[in-house]
């Protein structure tokens, strides 16, 4: 930490263009380039250009990365009325409107009052059979040697368990269109951020991809707003669904959801309640294949823990190895890799010492955090031992925070942890998934953390004679 105040003017970072500031390098290599910062200290400064300047008509327009766990509590929790959301990009901000995900101020902190009871205790701990009850018919369905696209799959388990989760019944033939409507919203997610001319570009103008995103999500939204209509007009409503929940939330006024609130707060359970998980299961999945003395760990865990039988929200306690491999992954792959930048109020000044100035765009990463060899030694090394409980509280707080933190903490973060390790213990006490040789797999920092082409795994079912030779 620094030991003394220092003005932004006396900030350092990595060289950039004058003109452009820090984009052309966060384009080429945007992971790569956040953690080349960490050589900068806790808090590197990053011009934007004189473009940006202009346009935004902000001398010495800079963003702040922070690399240190006390600076990201000092903006995400102590002081985080002096901060906002700065905007997002043009396709974000349609798709989940005025969700709780992108609203401020006293509108989001009423939306979190009201929706956080639907994503604790007994709430979540009742999706339990509906999670496991998925993850089984799943792994019926695998047939032993046979390859298959590991993230396809888990994007089709996690997104069939939201969409009965959210209206109550089995998604059907929208599933395809779902998914087909989401990579494209995270090209155009990620070209809008990446360009300023994609960013100021309307989403009328009929570019090819403009029209494939405008296509799909109307196609999504017009599902929505049927099923919302359906069970405005139904007789009897269901009573175990997320729909039902937003029909009868009362805020402390008493006051009802508009339609167009359900709507965007299904949009954004919908997207954000399923990619990100399947992400995330998705990397752990590879990161198990790739070593053999962890998966042995697990199972041995899940064959003490299960046995024979399927996995129940009673046991999820007791898979405490499983959770330190979940964690672990979230360190390594953090679907949310960034946070969204804040833009500060009023002139701060950090713990470290740091004083930013009104108007500061701060970023921080949890990718960057997380792989930051002061809190993490050998920080790509594959240790679930880093997630014991003696390890973690020898870590500074907010050195970990997948789920970001303070007042815009993800809501649906026990409800992922508790279907990420059911999909594991149900899948792991049935399957292995053994990763196909000769394949180069990238990461592609988009909405969420991706990979840059399919992960092909082969399925070994357990008990059988002998393991499949590794294909190519």
């Amino acid at each position: 930490m620094i030991d003394q105040t220092m003005s932004a003017s006396a900030l350092s970072g990595p060289p950039v263009s004058r003109w452009w500031g820090c984009f052309p390098e966060l384009r080429r290599d945007t992971l790569g380039f956040l953690l080349r910062c960490h050589a900068y200290g806790d808090v590197v400064k990053l011009p934007m250009g004189l473009v940006l300047e202009l346009l935004l008509r902000q001398r010495d327009a800079a963003m702040y990365v922070l690399n240190h766990p006390a600076d990201v509590r000092h903006v995400l929790v102590t002081n985080q009325d002096n901060y906002r959301k700065a905007p997002v990009a043009p396709a974000e901000s349609r798709i989940f409107g005025q969700g709780v995900l992108h609203t401020e101020g006293e509108i989001h902190h009423r939306q979190r009052r009201l929706f956080l009871p639907f994503f604790h205790g007994n709430h979540v701990t009742a999706y339990a059979d509906l999670i496991v009850g998925k993850a089984d018919d799943l792994a019926a369905q695998w047939q032993d040697g046979t390859t298959i696209e590991i993230g396809q799959a888990m994007a089709h388990l996690t997104l069939s368990v939201i969409w009965r989760l959210l209206f109550g019944r089995e998604v059907g033939s929208e599933a395809t269109t779902l998914r087909e409507t989401i990579a494209v919203g995270q090209r155009l997610i990620k070209l809008q951020y990446d360009s300023l001319f994609a960013s100021l570009t309307p989403l009328w103008v009929p570019t090819q991809l403009h029209r494939q995103f405008t296509r799909g999500f109307r196609t999504i939204e017009a599902m929505i707003r049927r099923l919302i209509d359906e069970r405005r007009t139904a007789t009897r409503h269901g009573d175990d669904d997320m729909l039902s929940l937003l029909f009868s939330a009362r805020d402390a006024e008493g006051r009802r959801l508009s339609d167009e609130e359900i709507r965007d707060e299904l949009m954004t359970f919908l997207l954000a309640g399923h990619e990100t998980t399947a992400n995330a299961l998705t990397w752990t999945w590879f990161l198990l294949s790739q070593h053999q003395s962890v998966w042995e760990q697990l199972t041995q865990e899940v064959n003490e823990v299960v046995g024979n039988r399927l996995p129940t929200a009673a046991d999820v306690p007791l898979l405490r190895y499983t959770k330190m491999v979940w964690e672990e992954s979230l360190r390594l792959y953090p679907p949310a890799w960034c946070l969204h930048t804040r833009l500060a109020l009023a002139q701060d000044r950090l713990p470290s010492g740091a004083v930013l100035p009104s108007g500061a765009w701060v970023f921080v990463s949890p990718w960057s955090l997380h792989r930051n060899a002061r809190w993490f030694p050998d920080p790509t090394r594959f240790d679930p031992e880093r997630f014991s409980e003696e390890a973690k509280d020898a870590r500074p707080a907010f050195s970990y925070i997948p789920f970001g933190a303070g007042g815009r903490r993800c809501l649906g973060e026990s409800f992922a942890e508790l279907e990420g390790l059911l999909i594991l213990a149900t899948l792991a006490s049935r399957i292995q998934l053994c990763s196909v040789e000769g394949q180069t797999i990238q990461l592609e920092a988009g909405m969420t953390l991706r990979q840059n082409v399919p992960i092909r795994m082969t399925v070994q079912r357990l008990g059988s004679s002998e393991p499949h030779p590794a294909a190519t």
